[in-house]
C-alpha cells in the first residue's frame, strides 16, 4: 500500500500545477483529520482536559512539518492511530513531496533565469539586442547607468549569441532566443519596455545591417511607441531602415573614421569628444525637446547667452530632423530640440526658467 502511495505521489509531482493543488488539498485534509481525531479522543484524557480544536491543529502542523516541539502529543489510542494514518502514513509523504516540488521549481527557475529561457516580468526596462562582445555590452551598460536617472534601471539583454550571461550585474537579466521571432520578444516583455538599443552582430559581419534592420522592423511592430537606437555599419544601408519609426541610427565606423581624421588635423578633438559623449565625465552632450507653445520672443543667440549664464552651452538645434549649428537670425520655435553641453541633463521646464 505504501508503494502504491509513492507511485501516486510521483505521478502528482509530474503534473506540476495540478499536482500542487492536489498536494495542498491532501495536506489540509490530513491536518483537519488529525486535529479532529486528536480533539475527539484526547479531550477526555486526564492530561488533556483543557485541550481545544486549535491545539489539535497546532499538534498536526508541528507533526507534519517534522518540527515536533514536544509541548503536546497524542495520549489516547484513538488519537495515536489518527496520527499514524493522517500524519506518519499520508501527511509526511505528501509534505515531503510538496517540498520536493518547491525545490524543483526554484532550481528550474534559476536555471531558466541563468540560461535566458524564462519570461521577464520587469517594466520600463532598457532592451539591448545582440551581443557582439562581452566588453562592448558591459561598457554600454555602465555608460547607460552613468546617468543618475538610469542608475538603477532594469536592463534585459536579448540574443542567441551566448548561452548564459558571462557577467553578473544588478538588475541585468537575460533572454535567450532568435531575435527575429516575436515569441522571443514576448519573453523579454517588450510591450512594457521603455527603450531599446540594437547592436550590430559584429563589425566583421557583412550581414549585420540587414539583421539589425529586420530587428528594428519587428520592434516597431510589436511596440510602436518604443524608442529604438540602432547601429548601422554602412551609411549606404540606411535605406534598409526606412520602414521603421521611432528610430535613431548611429554609424559607429563612420564616426570612428571621422574622429581619426579630425584628430590628425585638429589635435585634442577626440579628448573633447570623449568628455561630451560620456555620462561618467562632467560635461555631457544632451538634447531637450521644446514642449511649450508659449515661447519668449527672441532668437537662439539670445537663448545661448542666457543658457550660458547657468552653465548650459547651446551648440545647435534639431528642426524638422535637420541639425542647425548656425543659430544667427533663427527664432525659437516649438517642437525644436536644443542641443547643449552641460554637467547634467535638463528638462524644458528647467531651461525655460533660464530664459526669464
Amino acid at each position: 500500500m505504501f508503494y502504491s502511495l509513492q507511485r501516486i505521489l510521483r505521478r502528482i509531482r509530474r503534473q506540476k500545477e495540478l499536482g500542487v493543488v492536489v498536494l495542498v488539498v491532501i495536506i489540509l485534509l490530513c491536518l483537519v483529520g488529525n486535529a479532529l481525531t486528536f480533539y475527539f479522543f484526547d479531550r477526555n484524557h486526564p492530561l488533556h482536559e483543557d485541550v481545544t480544536i486549535w491545539d489539535g491543529f497546532w499538534y498536526s502542523v508541528v507533526s507534519v512539518t517534522t518540527i515536533g516541539y514536544g509541548d503536546i502529543s497524542a495520549r489516547s489510542l484513538g488519537a495515536r492511530i489518527g496520527t499514524i494514518i493522517f500524519i506518519i502514513f499520508i501527511g509526511l509523504a505528501t509534505f515531503t513531496t510538496a517540498v520536493g516540488m518547491i525545490v524543483d521549481w526554484i532550481v528550474d527557475f534559476r536555471q531558466k533565469e541563468r540560461t535566458g529561457m524564462g519570461k521577464q516580468t520587469v517594466r520600463g526596462h532598457l532592451l539591448v539586442v545582440n551581443f557582439p562582445s562581452e566588453a562592448r555590452v558591459s561598457q554600454i551598460i555602465n555608460e547607460f547607468r552613468g546617468d543618475t536617472k538610469y542608475r538603477d534601471s532594469e536592463i534585459v539583454l536579448l540574443t542567441d549569441q551566448i548561452e548564459a550571461l558571462p557577467f553578473q550585474m544588478d538588475n541585468v537579466s537575460f533572454t535567450r532566443g532568435w531575435p527575429l521571432e516575436s515569441a522571443t520578444y514576448d519573453r523579454a516583455n517588450i510591450s512594457h519596455a521603455s527603450q531599446a538599443i540594437v547592436l550590430s552582430t559584429g563589425y566583421d559581419d557583412p550581414r549585420s545591417d540587414s539583421m539589425v534592420a529586420s530587428i528594428t522592423f519587428i520592434l516597431n511592430n510589436v511596440n510602436p511607441d518604443l524608442q529604438v537606437v540602432a547601429e548601422c555599419l554602412d551609411p549606404k544601408h540606411d535605406v534598409l531602415f526606412s520602414h521603421s519609426t521611432q528610430l535613431s541610427l548611429v554609424y559607429p565606423l563612420e564616426m570612428a573614421n571621422n574622429l581619426l581624421v579630425q584628430e590628425s588635423q585638429d589635435p585634442g578633438v577626440t579628448k573633447l569628444t570623449q568628455v561630451i559623449t560620456s555620462n561618467a565625465i562632467d560635461g555631457t552632450l544632451a538634447s531637450t525637446k521644446i514642449t511649450s507653445d508659449v515661447l519668449p520672443n527672441f532668437g537662439y543667440v539670445a537663448v545661448a547667452k542666457k543658457f550660458l549664464d547657468h552653465g548650459v552651452n547651446l551648440i545647435g538645434i534639431i528642426r524638422d530632423e535637420q541639425i542647425v549649428i548656425d543659430l544667427r537670425d533663427i527664432e525659437i520655435a516649438s517642437d525644436d530640440s536644443v542641443i547643449y553641453i552641460s554637467k547634467s541633463r535638463h528638462s524644458w521646464e528647467d531651461l525655460v526658467e533660464y530664459l526669464s
